[in-house]
C-alpha cells in the first residue's frame, strides 16, 4: 500500500467522474432501425467510449499525484517538536504495601503507580489525554537503577508491557537510590540528543517514589544539579498515605522539593490513586503534548510518474477527440 504526503486530497477522487455525469453522448449517425445498414460496427464505433474513459482516468490520476504517493516509504517523526520524558519508578520493598485506594479496592503502591503511569502514556478518556508523539523512556530502581525502555516516540504499547514487568526488589537490592536513578534518566536524555544531533523542545524526568534516599553512589542533589545543567526539569511525587489531619510527609516531601526546585520542576505528595492522577494531570498542563510532525522518508516518490501518466491520458483523449474520434457538434 502506498503512503501519501497529503492523503486528504484523495477525497477529491469522485470529482473525476463529473465529466461523465454532465457530458452528452457522442453524436451518432441518425439511422432508423429499418435504415441501419446490415454491416458490422467499425473499430471506431466499438471504441467510441475510449476518450471519455481516458479523461476520467487522467483526472483521477491527477488527484492521486497531488496527494503525493510513496511506495516503500517510512513515516519519520520530527522529535524536536516533542518532549523527552524519562519515567523513573521506585520498586523498593515498601512499594509492596497495599495501602493505596484505587477505585473501590486497596492496591499496592507499585500497582497504583503502574496503572496510572500507563494512563498517563495512553490516556484514560478523562483527565489524562496520553502522550502520543513524545519520546519516552523508562527507568526502574531500588538499590540500583535499570533502564527498561529506550527514549523513543510512538512506543506506548512496548512501554506499557515494560511497566507491567517491574517487580518489587528483595534482599540486598531492597533500597532507594534516588540520585543514581535520576542521574541515569537525565544522562539518557542527554546522550540521545547528542547521538541523534537534535534538541528536544522540552526535557523532563518524572520520579515516582515512596521512600527517602538511602543508597547509591550519587546524591540526589548532585543528580539534580546535573539535570539542571542540561535544562532537564524534574517532577517528583512522594507516594505515602497520610494520617488524618496530616498535610505532608516532611522528610520525604522536603527532600523531593529540593530535588525538583533545583531544576525548575515540581514536587507533590500523593496519598491515594486520585493524588497520583492529579500529579500526572498537572504535568500534562505544565508540559503540553504537541504531536510532532511526520514526514515520509525513503522509498519511491511516485508523484512524477503518476503525473506523467495522467497527462498522457488527458492528452490522448484530446488528440482522439480532435482526430480519429471527432464527432459532429
Amino acid at each position: 500500500m502506498p503512503a501519501f504526503d497529503y492523503p486528504w486530497l484523495l477525497l477529491g477522487l469522485p470529482l473525476a467522474l463529473l465529466p461523465m455525469l454532465f457530458s452528452r453522448p457522442d453524436a451518432a449517425l441518425a439511422y432508423t432501425l429499418q435504415e441501419m445498414p446490415a454491416v458490422a460496427p467499425t473499430l471506431r464505433q466499438r471504441l467510441i467510449w475510449l476518450p471519455g474513459c481516458l479523461r476520467v482516468l487522467g483526472l483521477a490520476l491527477l488527484v492521486f499525484a497531488a496527494a503525493g504517493p510513496h511506495w516503500g516509504a517510512v513515516r519519520m517523526t520530527d522529535e524536536t517538536r516533542g518532549i523527552a520524558i524519562e519515567l523513573v519508578l521506585d520498586r523498593s520493598g515498601s512499594m509492596s504495601l497495599a495501602d493505596l485506594d484505587y477505585k473501590t479496592r486497596r492496591v499496592t503502591r507499585l500497582a497504583a503507580v503502574k496503572t496510572i503511569a500507563k494512563e498517563f502514556l495512553l490516556g484514560n478518556g478523562d483527565d489524562l489525554k496520553g502522550r502520543s508523539g513524545d519520546a519516552i523512556g523508562l527507568v526502574s530502581f531500588a538499590a540500583h537503577p535499570q533502564s527498561l525502555s529506550p527514549l523513543v516516540s510512538h512506543n506506548e504499547s512496548a512501554l506499557s508491557r515494560n511497566i507491567d514487568s517491574i517487580e518489587i526488589a528483595h534482599g540486598m537490592d531492597d533500597a532507594t537510590a534516588i540520585g543514581d536513578a535520576v542521574a541515569l534518566a537525565a544522562s539518557r536524555i542527554r546522550v540521545t540528543e547528542e547521538a541523534r544531533a537534535i534538541a528536544f523542545r522540552s526535557k523532563i524526568v518524572i520520579l515516582l517514589t515512596d521512600g527517602q534516599e538511602n543508597a547509591g553512589t550519587l546524591k540526589s542533589g548532585d543528580a539534580a544539579r546535573m539535570a539542571a545543567r542540561w535544562n532537564i526539569r524534574i517532577y517528583a511525587v512522594g507516594i505515602r498515605p497520610m494520617p488524618e489531619g496530616a498535610t505532608r510527609e516532611n522528610e520525604i516531601g522536603y527532600g523531593l522539593d529540593a530535588l525538583s526546585s533545583t531544576t525548575g520542576g515540581m514536587a507533590v505528595m500523593a496519598g491515594d490513586s486520585a493524588g497520583l492522577r492529579r500529579f500526572f494531570a498537572a504535568i500534562d498542563r505544565l508540559e503540553p503534548n504537541a504531536i510532532p510532525a511526520t514526514d515520509l522518508n525513503g522509498g519511491l516518490n511516485a508523484s512524477t510518474l503518476v503525473l506523467a501518466t495522467a497527462l498522457l491520458f488527458v492528452s490522448s483523449e484530446i488528440v482522439l477527440r480532435n482526430t480519429w474520434m471527432r464527432t459532429a457538434p
